[in-house]
């Protein structure tokens, strides 16, 4: 799989003690949804997926 930049940025998010809230916004059909996906996967147990459209 391709490396992108904002796995470095999710793991540095999940190192910190205090973690503020995860927002991820960007432009349509660049892959948010899958290396999201792919990094929850990866590094929980469990977790749950909110897509909230505006």
């Amino acid at each position: 799989m391709l490396e992108r930049k904002i796995t470095s940025v999710l793991e540095e998010w999940k190192k910190e003690e205090k973690k503020p809230c995860l927002l991820i916004r960007g432009a349509r059909q660049v892959g948010k949804t899958f290396i999201i996906d792919d990094f929850a996967k990866k590094n929980y147990e469990n977790y749950i997926y909110i897509n909230k459209v505006l």
